[in-house]
């Protein structure tokens, strides 16, 4: 029996940023993604028909991964390519795994250069390879490919605007006029050697104000900010932002202009060091994506799983050891919370406030000393303030059961929680810094391994803390 296409209410989707229209498009959603479960492929097709595609792209992005992948591939080619091209390359990558070579070669053809490579990035080797060889300059597509994936030869966008010195300012804006088509934003214009060095730049100003005569090395600006292919993308953000950068040029070792990397660029690297430092927080891998599959998960979750259980066995094992001090006072082992979470969140509150001081560009080694004793102070009155209530909470509690020196208990409770809180404080600013220093991400230092180590050096503080004070 063949599909039919039922006569009802068309759906529609509202543009307007009111409750109303968020609630209308839900439920368009809703009923879409209800046709797309049961195949109903042609309702589908008829029912978005003379949708503008700027609203089929929102209904993709609304749907669930597994209902829009199957929505772009009934979607006509044209249409489906279009869509596919306005997405970002990583949703679009997947949305299209399991699409033919044809289909990708003809989206990377759509695309422009630096989108096109960041689809390409995301594909499986095998298929990547297959696909390059089909594509027009196909040893351009490998070398561009080869940067490292987080660096600024990555994230640059190669279509920028050059003009050698020894040119005149009346043929450079003939030439711009010339090309005003294709240009979308005129960020800087870039002076180069005859051998294509990047020598200095030009403001459009500059332009209005030199006769046309005038050569472009007479005026040109020599202070031109440049950073290696192969530099950082977080280390080019961190530059931009301490320079008050819009467009940082980038060049090779030779010193040849490569591209430049523009405000849309710069925003774009800040939201995925966001969302790194965000996963990473969580004890996840920056790998992650809420389209992972099963199998994907374990890979990128199991690691950081099993460091947070070997923390937790080490914590375990120092409990055990002080066994005889549970034995003679058995009210010591409801403290051990307490101590854990207080060391913990302790550690991720002055590790987070560093990290962000470092992907700020304010905080370093050389400000480590300052940072440690602002930390310590803090931490210290912190712990005054917890460990004061706690140890009121203990002599109510002696008031109600009976407890075995309740006043030397609520003593020991405070005064671990003040070192405890001091410790974890300090590792929590001290070591982010010093991976920084060692070239390593600092936000590792959060999440699991802040929370880890403070447990363990938390629990061991503790039950000497109750050695000396009360057993």
């Amino acid at each position: 029996m063949s599909e039919s296409v039922e006569e009802t209410a068309p759906l529609t989707w509202a543009r307007s940023a009111s409750a109303g229209s968020a609630e209308h498009n839900a439920a368009t959603t809703a009923a879409i993604d209800e046709m797309i479960r049961h195949g109903a492929r042609k309702r589908v097709l008829h029912t978005i028909a003379d949708w503008p595609a700027a609203d089929v792209i929102r209904l993709v992005m609304a749907l669930r991964t597994k209902r829009a992948k199957k929505l772009v591939g009934w979607l006509p080619e044209e249409l489906g390519l279009g869509v596919l091209a306005e997405l970002d390359p990583r949703l679009g990558r997947v949305l299209m795994e399991d699409a033919a070579e044809d289909k990708v070669v003809k989206l990377a053809r759509r695309l422009n250069h630096d989108r096109a490579l960041r689809l390409l990035a995301d594909l499986p080797e095998a298929m990547r390879n297959r696909v390059i060889p089909r594509l027009p300059e196909p040893e351009r597509w490998r070398a561009d490919l080869s940067y490292l994936a987080e660096s600024a030869g990555a994230m640059m966008r190669r279509g920028f605007l050059a003009i050698q010195e020894d040119g005149l300012i009346g043929d450079v804006i003939e030439d711009l006029r010339r090309r005003s088509d294709q240009i979308e934003k005129l960020d800087a214009l870039y002076i180069t050697d005859t051998a294509g060095r990047l020598t200095g730049y030009l403001r459009i100003r500059d332009l209005m104000l030199c006769t046309p005569e005038t050569r472009v090395g007479d005026v040109m600006r020599a202070d031109v900010v440049s950073v290696d292919k192969d530099m950082d993308r977080e280390a080019v953000l961190r530059l931009a932002e301490e320079r008050r950068l819009r467009v940082v040029a980038v060049t090779d070792r030779e010193g040849q202009l490569l591209g430049c990397v523009t405000p849309a660029e710069l925003a774009e690297i800040s939201r995925a060091e966001a969302r790194e430092d965000l996963l990473l927080l969580g004890g996840v891998s920056p790998e992650s994506s809420d389209s992972d599959t099963p199998f994907q998960i374990v890979m990128r979750r199991l690691p950081w799983l099993m460091g947070g259980l070997v923390g937790a066995s080490v914590a375990a094992s120092v409990i055990a050891s002080f066994e005889d001090a549970l034995a003679r006072a058995a009210v010591l082992a409801s403290f051990i919370p307490v101590i854990m979470a207080t060391a913990g969140n302790a550690g991720i509150q002055a590790s987070t406030v560093t990290v962000q001081a470092l992907t700020g560009g304010d905080a370093s080694v050389r400000e480590l000393g300052p940072r440690l004793l602002r930390e310590l102070a803090g931490a210290v009155m912190n712990g005054l303030a917890v460990g004061a209530v706690v140890s009121a909470l203990v002599l109510v509690a002696s008031l109600l059961m009976p407890i075995e020196a309740p006043l030397r208990l609520a003593l020991t409770a405070a005064t671990a929680l003040v070192i405890v809180t001091a410790l974890a404080s300090t590792a929590g600013a001290a070591v982010p810094v010093i991976l920084d220093r060692l070239g390593l991400d600092p936000a590792v230092a959060t999440g699991i391994f802040i929370t880890t180590s403070n447990d363990v050096f938390g629990v061991l503080t503790f039950f000497l803390v109750a050695n000396w004070l009360y057993l």
